[in-house]
């Protein structure tokens, strides 16, 4: 994604973020020095800025906040308003696993550079039927330690307060376990304030887990009107901005989410198979031959699309998750672990057996 280009509704993160840094000290012009940004953009609706733009402001505040750990208070203060509507999720959804489906799709609004996560793989499924979910962070070419380290704080605190909200508390494992890949900082004190488990430092990867349960088990269920009245706010929002360009990319994204809800029903009920042309016209309201047709326009067809995320969520879960090759092939719809094996081998040149050695 182009730097320069303004795509980022400044009245959502970027005011949040400087909504934290001003909190702890920084001032308002030295945080806007060199931005291009004014005071007075802040209080118009339609205002965007670039991801230059919002590096620059980041790099300010952290250059000119003299508080510890500043990513984890920004991450443990930051409204949800500020996420846009899909924020109020968080006070909706009937439970975490819904939450989850409706940020992962409307969080472009907010943040553009997400919607290039469309079709990709997120968690899986680890030992004790605890679902993990590793921290990605997307620094830029140049970040420092600094910026590094204010995003994964700043992910890890908003992952765990959005989990500690929609997440099932009645349910008998309702843990939320964070593990980070960086050594104990000085204000390790600061990570008592997360809604979860003593945090654990010097892990070989920044991950997060909790059970199944906790994360499927609808704790609201009298607030599913709500939440699907601001999931249909949220559709409106989204094809308003054209965040979706492509129906590639949204056919990508159905099937993606057909997955990973395949992954969360994995422990109590068998898969239902990949999904199909139809149903996925259905989800998109379109016709199969029209979809097909628009398919066609863009190159591809559905069953290219289907293989593509299909394979790419199979080798995922092969490489870090426990599960069996056979509940893989089972959760992914292959008929038999043969013809995974084969997908496999085709698509890596490498046996099955090599891609599980680094779990």
């Amino acid at each position: 994604m182009d730097a320069s280009l303004k795509v980022i509704p400044l009245q959502l993160y970027p005011a949040g973020f400087a909504e934290g840094f001003l909190r702890h000290g920084v001032g308002l012009k030295q945080l806007l020095q060199g931005t291009g940004i004014s005071e007075q953009q802040f209080s118009r609706p339609d205002q965007c800025i670039s991801y230059a733009q919002q590096r620059r402001l980041l790099q300010n505040g952290l250059r000119h906040c003299q508080v510890p750990g500043i990513g984890l208070r920004i991450g443990l203060e930051l409204d949800w308003c500020f996420h846009g509507s899909v924020g109020y999720a968080v006070h909706c959804s009937p439970s975490l696993r819904e939450a989850e489906e409706a940020f992962l799709r409307y969080q472009m609004i907010a943040q553009p550079f997400y919607a290039l996560s469309v079709g990709r793989p997120l968690g899986y499924i680890g030992n004790n039927e605890r679902y993990v979910y590793p921290l990605r962070c997307f620094p830029s070419p140049d970040a420092d330690q600094d910026m590094l380290q204010f995003e994964l704080e700043f992910r890890l605190a908003i992952t765990v307060r959005h989990w500690d909200a929609c997440g099932n508390h009645q349910v008998d494992d309702n843990r939320i376990l964070a593990e980070l890949a960086c050594p104990r900082p000085a204000y390790a004190a600061l990570f008592r304030e997360l809604p979860c488990e003593p945090v654990r430092f010097g892990a070989r990867q920044s991950l997060l887990s909790i059970h199944q349960d906790f994360r499927n088990q609808p704790s609201r269920p009298w607030r599913a009107q709500a939440f699907q009245h601001l999931v249909n706010q949220c559709e409106v929002e989204l094809q308003a901005a054209g965040l979706v360009p492509t129906q590639s990319d949204a056919v990508r994204s159905q099937i993606s989410l057909h997955f990973n809800r395949e992954l969360a029903r994995a422990a109590t009920q068998r898969p239902c198979g990949p999904p199909d042309l139809a149903s996925v016209a259905a989800a998109l309201h379109v016709s199969p031959r029209v979809l097909s047709r628009r398919l066609s326009a863009e190159g591809t067809s559905f069953r290219q699309l289907l293989h593509q995320v299909r394979l790419r969520f199979c080798l995922y879960q092969l490489r870090v998750s426990p599960l069996s090759v056979e509940a893989i092939a089972e959760l992914t719809g292959f008929g038999a672990v043969s013809s995974l094996r084969r997908t496999v081998k085709q698509a890596t040149g490498q046996p099955i057996s090599a891609l599980r050695t680094g779990r």
